[in-house]
């Protein structure tokens, strides 16, 4: 839309209503597209009104905006306190548990109370940070054209991945094919009497070799009792790949995921969205932890490695 004297004005037809952002720089906001007459305002506050979902929306963003003001508040009245760094910490920690979860929890619940089958409630649920259990309990309360909600379809497929790669779910297998035409599975390693770390990883990622004077140690350390790593790479070169591994001495099984470009479809199966990420998982096959960093990958292994 061409903005004149300020104003703005787009029309069309609206099959499903759907949770939209307008950006006009600096600002930019958040309406539900549906059809009738919306109004928008958008400034250093936004005003969204003239049709049903929207007058719920700015309910809603009026909730939100109340929230954020306390949050403000109660930071500027701890930081005045004079309180030293580690006081600072308990303190703001305490408020986040007691205060600013319960009370993002009620305005979540009670937005969504108020709309179980429309598009405002959809949003509601994509931002309120459920577990797969609670996520569950809440789709079970909402009608038909919530589920039907493209947003929410995308996050029951991602509630599912989720459950899939839970620690006390059993794994996944999976076959990769590899630049030599050679195929390597993950069940080649899983069920062999070890504990196995699946590595998701790459060359090119820096928090990634980070993490490898950790992997280096605790193989060395564990791999003779019963621990063996499984790498995942999402690199694009091989070649590099692969010379990166001799220099780097990874010795452990090591497969690349990327064929010209497109990744493999198990990094979509166990839901990687970004990297590192790994799963431990025991002798009998089943998740035991999830993202080890640092010391806490030799840490998780000597409880369970004897």
């Amino acid at each position: 839309a061409v903005i004149a004297n300020g104003k703005f004005t787009f029309t069309g037809k609206a099959d499903t209503a759907l949770i939209c952002q307008i950006q006009s720089r600096p600002y930019r906001m958040e309406l539900v597209l549906e059809n009738g007459d919306i109004a928008v305002e958008m400034g250093e506050t936004d005003k969204r009104s003239g049709t049903p979902l929207n007058d719920s929306f700015a309910l809603f963003m009026s909730d939100m905006d109340s929230l954020q003001n306390t949050i403000i508040a109660k930071q500027q009245e701890i930081m005045q306190k004079g309180l030293s760094e580690e006081e600072l910490r308990e303190a703001w920690q305490d408020f986040q548990t007691n205060t600013i979860m319960p009370e993002f929890n009620r305005v979540m619940s009670e937005n969504f109370d108020r709309n179980k089958d429309n598009a405002v409630g959809a949003w509601a649920i994509a931002n309120w940070n459920l577990e797969p259990a609670q996520f569950d309990s809440v789709l079970n309360l909402a009608g038909e054209t919530l589920k039907a909600n493209p947003l929410i379809k995308m996050m029951i497929q991602q509630q599912e991945i989720l459950k899939k790669t839970a620690e006390g779910a059993m794994f996944t297998d999976f076959t990769i094919e590899q630049p030599d035409g050679s195929k390597v599975s993950l069940s080649d390693y899983v069920g062999k009497g070890k504990y196995v770390l699946v590595d998701f990883w790459a060359t090119w990622c820096s928090p990634c070799r980070g993490e490898l004077p950790y992997l280096k140690e605790a193989f060395k350390e564990f791999g003779p009792k019963g621990f063996n790593i499984y790498g995942v790479s999402l690199d694009n070169d091989a070649e590099s790949w692969k010379e990166f591994l001799v220099k780097e001495e990874m010795t452990w099984p090591n497969v690349i995921a990327v064929t010209d470009g497109k990744s493999a479809p198990i990094v979509e199966e166990y839901g990687i969205r970004s990297i590192p990420t790994n799963f431990l998982i025991s002798p009998e096959g089943k998740i035991v932890a999830k993202d080890l960093r640092g010391e806490g990958i030799k840490e998780k292994l000597a409880e369970l490695v004897k």
